[in-house]
This record gives C-alpha cells, structure tokens and sequence, in this order.
C-alpha cells in the first residue's frame, strides 16, 4: 500500500512507543476486519428438492415427521 498521503498523522504531543503500538494494533486490526466483510461468501449449495422413491417404505403416516417438507 504505496500512497502519497499518510493514512494518518500526529496533530498533537508526542507518541511514545506504546500508544503508537497499541494505535497500530487497532488500525490492523480495522483493517483486516474490512478486508474480511469484502471478501464475497462462497454460495451455500441449495437443499436438494428431489427424493429417491426406491428409498421410501411407500406408506407415510399423516402425522410422520417426513411429510413435514
């Protein structure tokens, strides 16, 4: 990430070692979140809608959990 511009600059005071560190661990962590959220998600694979008849006893009962789909 080569830019002309700082991402940010010290306005006031001086930065000991520890909050500089500690401001590099928040903008790291800033930025490996963004990185994350634009990553797309891989689609999920849809419900197969289809069933295999030669698996069914052929007879399912009115109150039976498989008739639910």
């Amino acid at each position: 990430m080569s830019t002309a511009e700082p991402l940010f600059r010290i306005v006031r005071g001086q930065v000991d070692a520890e909050e500089l560190a500690a401001l590099t661990a928040v903008l790291t962590a800033l930025a490996q979140r963004a990185g994350a959220a634009a990553e797309p998600a891989a689609p999920r694979p849809a419900a197969a809608r289809w069933f295999r008849l030669e698996r069914n006893a052929g007879f399912l009962a009115s109150h039976s959990w498989q008739t639910a789909s």
